[in-house]
């Protein structure tokens, strides 16, 4: 079961195992919810079909904003085929900015591999769990 919402919007800090059935049932709440979520869900069957196993839910999709402008998702690399993942969707591969304006087109939110370094500070999935203020928050993991 997710955790409420902080007295910053945010998940508690940490890792919340989910469903997509209760992601839905949370946080898809209006249409412009829904649709993230269809997208969110879009990208994860191309990313399992490649062989990823789970991917994080982070940004302010996970959130207590009623209309987020997109979401952030990173998937783990470990088990993935990138020969396949680059014949499924090559924007997937890449994280450089028009990559990522096609990953928003397409599904409506960014992807990042988790282990790929965001900053100096550390890889997406460590940068993702802060909120812009520097809050730390939550993200919501979803095995595939």
């Amino acid at each position: 079961m997710l955790p409420k919402f902080d007295q910053n919007g945010n998940l508690p800090a940490g890792i919340h195992v989910s469903t997509w059935e209760e992601i839905k049932d949370v946080l898809a709440f209006n249409e412009r919810r829904q649709t993230l979520l269809d997208g969110i869900k879009r990208a994860s069957q191309v990313l399992r079909e490649a062989g990823c196993r789970r991917i994080y839910i982070c940004g302010s999709f996970v959130s207590r904003k009623t209309y987020p402008n997109d979401f952030d998702v990173c998937w783990e690399d470990e088990k993935v085929d990138f020969e396949i993942l680059n014949t499924l969707d090559i924007n997937l591969l890449d994280a450089g900015r028009n990559k990522r304006l096609a990953q928003k087109n397409n599904y409506g939110g960014e992807l990042f591999p988790a282990s790929t370094y965001a900053d100096d500070y550390g890889t997406f999935l460590d940068f993702l769990q802060q909120d812009n203020n520097g809050n730390l928050r939550g993200v919501i993991a979803v095995d595939l």
